[in-house]
């Protein structure tokens, strides 16, 4: 088999890509999944999630990536969406952030990206017995991912990073989503099927290129 006309990435699972929305179609699912995220998390937490920029660029064409080839020296019919960044202003004390986490999963949940699932090897938290400062968590089915932060920066025990929020203006308590996906690209996913229909059920090897 020639992995060189492999139409999505060595990194993805191209058949999950067969039957999924493409860029053209991907945005009003997205875009409710993201409001009924905001909605529940400002229910829960009771502070208000913003957008960092307006919300009617969160999916213009600059928000969108190709990818450049497909890891076997080929060309790649995906693209990536990196979106949708809400935040807060402040949060609940730490006994709550768990509450907040869940009601997240439940919604995340339902779109089928499953729980919120926490990154516990984060290197803020290596030297601590302590909750740490900062909870990052992902929801993902492989295709879509949401990024969830929660963070105090006045808990971290060093000091360096209220200093940091200081430094940069950035808030001292805060909770932050954002979206991602990658999908077959706007008018290519008929020439995707086709392409992809010989690697059905194939074990994809180790990429062999860097792209």
């Amino acid at each position: 088999m020639d992995w060189e006309s492999y139409p999505a990435h060595a990194g993805q699972d191209g058949e999950a890509l067969i039957e999924y929305p493409d860029q053209s179609k991907l945005e009003p699912a997205a875009r409710q999944l993201m409001d009924e995220l905001r909605t529940t998390i400002a229910d829960t937490s009771g502070f208000e999630l913003k957008p960092a920029q307006p919300e009617s660029e969160w999916f213009s064409d600059g928000s969108w990536h190709p990818q450049v080839g497909n890891g076997y020296g080929g060309d790649s019919l995906l693209t990536t969406v990196n979106c949708c960044e809400l935040t807060s202003d402040g949060l609940p004390d730490p006994d709550q952030w768990q509450m907040v986490l869940d009601a997240a999963s439940e919604i995340t949940r339902v779109a089928g990206l499953g729980s919120f699932v926490r990154d516990e090897s984060l290197e803020e938290c290596a030297d601590t017995d302590e909750q740490c400062w900062v909870w990052s968590a992902t929801a993902t089915d492989g295709v879509q991912w949401v990024y969830l932060s929660i963070q105090d920066r006045s808990l971290d025990p060093t000091g360096e990073a209220s200093q940091e929020a200081d430094k940069f203006d950035w808030p001292l308590t805060s909770i932050g989503i954002s979206y991602g996906a990658t999908v077959v690209q706007a008018g290519s996913l008929s020439d995707y099927r086709a392409a992809m229909r010989p690697f059905v059920g194939l074990d994809r090897p180790d990429a062999t290129t860097s792209d």
